[in-house]
């Protein structure tokens, strides 16, 4: 049982609570009193939509409450009683963010994603959207869906909702299964006649007797090359051994040349180097010394540049200061001379009160602008009616509908009037404060500049005479810094000339000492060179005996790869052979499996259509078992005897049972009844096929059910409402503007009002 529903800012509900009964629920409320939306959000609460939304006459954003403010997003809240558990989902949607839903069952979260909900209610309630809409939920005005659709459309979607079009799809599956096997099975069967399977047999024995001669001469063949690899291995190795002894010789012998060379060298260098008349001591001593006098001399520069580098910095701050104070001074002149006598707090003044008028400008245009919307909404409402009041559906006359136009087109003109006028007056009120801010800016810019070049411009009669001290202190230090660096560069000159003589005593020393040593090495090399015996002759007899064996290794490598190409060769065309006849026989086998597969298909696609057609006229034969208890209920007349759901080959057909001459005769419905009558017969068939189709049937939803029902026809509805169908069906909700139907017996009654002219929310009184 669908216990309560909670609507915020859904269309026209604010904030809307109704608590439901079991048995019957009317609606009760005028066009636009938010009666069906009420509906609507007890489908999109279940599943996520709802029929409108489901076929685009609807946008999620056009849920949301747009008047007489806009919202930015919506909610509804649904709880269920089944069992002993209660039930609560709640789904929320938004103009700028993800839209959201939850279920809980006894206050613990089962899912939070919308499509994770929708699919949690399909498997609590056993039904999914499809089933819900087409026999739970009517929407208005069509409860005769089915007699509108084409044949073909009408027989198509019946089969869906009673579950028959499966039974469809497995025919035509099978129908294909059967004609592919058929195909594969012909053209396995062709290929297998075109192939000559024993000559196949025959190849492949004389390719193995063939591979196996060819992996004798090859094993004869390895055994030869491995006993000539050793024996090439041998070689190699002696002739790389004397090899390495020859080159070491050659190398003794390149060595000793180099160092002869070397040797002649570094005499001549000696004779050229000049040596100095004082000892390497002495001059030492007289470096050190002078390295003192340099230091000293460096130390003094470096103090005089340290304070002639602060007297610049300090000299450059204050000439900046001073050109600074200048230029202020006079800004400060120019910006008196442009503020004159402007007054920025009585510009202030004036754009408030500027302000003022342009919000009492916008607040007119906006409340003109409603009830211009709101008059020709009404007015394009009125003129859709063909003799009928648009608000309650009573006669209305020619003469009163063309003075009700007149008078609202009137309206609209004096609103439309009211517009533009709040326009200009807003435009030029808008353009003089634009023109007050900008002088208050500049006001303000103009008195802020003042402020900030007062002080700096009082500053320059200070700064000239400091400035004269420094540039006098600066020129004495920049003296002494000259006069420093002229006796510095002549102890560095001293100290260039003693660096050169000390270098040259190393330099000599360093030539006779590498001199022996190379003596030394030249004597060690020549002796190395004295103890190897190898000659010239003997590498090159060892290096033709190497060549000649290695050529006739070459000759048997080649000998046996080519045996194993063709080895390999003989394999891959055995391997291909034997690949085919294995082929073949699979074919032979799948050939065979497949013919018994086809006769199995086609006996199951048998079955299928004597199951298909069993099904549906035991379906049909139940539908029209309660259509005949149903009819009688509904139908408060004697002229129909009953109705019946026909299945035909390509279509179904709800007739009503006629006598004519005599005789009872079965006719289409949508061609022997009135509007009234159809609507009957349209409820009772849904009730029936809902029942069927949901055979634990908790809720009939039916908006606007009295639709073309005479008097008669109401207070049979309501007899139905009020005792037959509670007893078939848990909880039933009926929307109506037709205040008859707050007649139904046991029934809770809601009243859905509002007041359209201002925008107003749906308010509900509870009966």
């Amino acid at each position: 049982m669908i216990k309560s529903i909670r609507l915020v800012n859904w269309k026209t509900h604010g904030d809307t609570y109704l608590d439901f009964q079991k048995g019957t629920n009317v609606i009760v409320g005028l066009m636009g009193a938010g009666k069906s939306s009420m509906m609507d959000a007890i489908s999109f609460a279940l599943f996520g939509t709802f029929p409108a939304l489901e076929h685009r006459r609807y946008k999620v954003e056009d849920i949301i409450m747009n008047r007489p403010s806009q919202k930015d997003s919506a909610s509804v809240e649904l709880e269920l009683d089944i069992g002993d558990d209660l039930y609560k989902i709640s789904r929320t949607i938004s103009r700028s963010k993800k839209n959201d839903a939850k279920i809980e069952k006894n206050g613990k979260y089962l899912q939070t994603q919308p499509e994770r909900v929708t699919e949690e209610v399909e498997s609590i309630l056993k039904i999914n959207y499809d089933v819900f809409s087409r026999a739970i939920y009517a929407e208005q005005n069509r409860l005769d869906y089915f007699l509108e659709l084409r044949k073909g459309e009408r027989k198509k979607q019946i089969d869906e909702m009673l579950g028959l079009d499966r039974f469809a799809l497995a025919e035509e599956n099978a129908t294909s299964l059967v004609n592919a096997l058929k195909t594969l099975t012909n053209e396995d069967e062709k290929f297998i006649q075109n192939s000559d399977l024993p000559s196949m047999k025959s190849k492949l024995e004389s390719l193995s007797k063939e591979l196996e001669k060819e992996k004798d001469r090859s094993l004869a063949i390895s055994e030869d090359v491995k006993k000539m690899r050793d024996e090439l291995s041998a070689t190699k190795q002696y002739y790389s051994e004397i090899k390495a002894q020859n080159e070491k010789r050659l190398a003794f012998s390149k060595s000793i040349a180099e160092l002869e060379s070397k040797l002649s060298t570094l005499k001549s260098q000696l004779g050229k180097i000049e040596l100095p008349k004082s000892s390497a001591t002495v001059l030492l001593s007289t470096q050190k010394q002078k390295s003192e006098e340099l230091k000293a001399l460096d130390s003094e520069i470096d103090s005089y540049r340290k304070k002639e580098k602060d007297l610049i910095s300090k000299l450059s701050s204050l000439k900046a200061e001073l050109k600074r104070s200048l230029s202020d001074a006079e800004k400060l002149a120019e910006a008196k001379k442009k503020l004159g006598s402007a007054d920025p707090d009585s510009i202030r003044k004036e754009i408030s009160a500027k302000q003022a008028e342009i919000k009492e400008s916008v607040s007119q245009a906006a409340k003109s602008r409603s009830e211009l919307a709101e008059t020709k909404k009404w007015l394009d409402e009125l003129a859709k009616q063909e003799g009928k009041c648009p608000i309650c559906e009573r006669p209305l006359s020619d003469d009163l509908k063309k003075h009700i136009s007149s008078e609202r087109k009137k309206m609209i003109e004096v609103y439309e009037r009211d517009i533009e006028l709040s326009k200009q007056k807003y435009e030029k009120a808008e353009k003089e404060l634009s023109d007050l801010n900008s002088r208050l800016a500049e006001a303000n810019r103009l008195a802020a500049m003042m402020e900030s070049y007062s002080e700096s411009a009082s500053k320059s009669g200070k700064l000239e005479p400091e400035i004269k001290g420094f540039e006098t202190e600066l020129s004495e230090i920049s003296l002494k810094i000259s006069q420093n660096a002229q006796k510095r560069d002549e102890i560095a000159s001293q100290m260039e000339k003693i660096r050169n003589d000390i270098e040259a005593i190393k330099r000599a020393d360093s030539i006779k000492a590498e001199m022996a040593s190379s003596e030394a090495e030249k004597k060690s090399k020549m002796e190395e060179m004295s103890r190897i015996k190898v000659t010239d002759s003997d590498i090159e007899a060892l290096r033709e005996k190497y060549n000649e064996l290695n050529a006739e290794y070459a000759k048997k490598g080649t000998e046996l790869n080519a045996l194993k190409e063709s080895s390999s060769k003989l394999e891959s065309q055995i391997s291909e052979t034997a690949k085919s006849i294995s082929q073949i026989m699979e074919m032979e086998e799948k050939v065979n499996e497949r013919r018994k597969r086809s006769l199995e298909v086609s006996r199951f696609k048998s079955a299928l259509i004597d199951t298909e057609s069993q099904l549906r006229t035991r379906l049909v034969s139940s539908i029209n078992e309660l259509l005949e208890g149903l009819w009688i209920g509904l139908y408060p007349y004697g002229d129909y005897s009953g109705i019946a759901l026909k299945a035909y080959p390509d279509d179904y057909a709800l007739e009503a049972e006629i006598r004519i001459n005599g005789k009872d005769s079965w006719l289409p419905v949508e061609g022997v009844t009135s509007g009234g009558e159809r609507s009957i017969a349209s409820l009772a068939l849904r009730i029936a096929m809902s029942m069927v189709i949901v055979p634990n049937l908790r809720w009939l939803i039916l908006d606007e059910p009295t639709h073309n029902l005479d008097a008669q026809g109401i207070a049979k509805m309501i007899e139905v409402f009020s005792n037959s169908l509670p007893s078939i069906v848990e909880q039933i909700f009926v929307i109506t503007h037709d205040d008859a139907l707050k007649q139904v017996h046991n029934a809770r009654i809601y009243e859905f009002d509002r007041d359209k002219a201002l925008n107003g929310p749906t308010e509900i009184n509870t009966g």
